[in-house]
């Protein structure tokens, strides 16, 4: 009984930290308020994506990939896969060329 109890206990806090999080694959351009330069890990030649490969169909990755580089009248290159670099909830991070 305790352990359904500590599962369901570490299930509940799972769900409301995601609930604050994006859950599904975005673009990690972040930046400052009133800056122009990025901070987050995409730059207008290497886009990354946040992404949870448990979950996240690699189709729809890529489609963002696409749009973005689709900007810069590109296509979009597959350039490696890090983990643990965004939020929690989507740990994985696809990087793309722009070409």
């Amino acid at each position: 009984m305790k352990n359904v109890v500590k599962k369901t206990i570490l299930f509940v806090l799972f769900i409301l930290i995601s609930g604050c999080a994006e859950v599904r694959p975005f673009v990690d351009a972040r930046r400052e308020a009133g800056q122009t330069e990025p901070v987050g890990q995409s730059r207008p030649d290497r886009i990354a994506v946040c992404y949870n490969a448990w979950w996240d169909d690699s189709s729809d990755v890529l489609k963002l990939a696409e749009a973005e580089c689709a900007k810069q009248g590109k296509k979009a290159v597959p350039d490696g896969i890090t983990y643990f670099n965004c939020r929690l909830v989507t740990p994985s991070t696809a990087f793309y060329k722009c070409r």
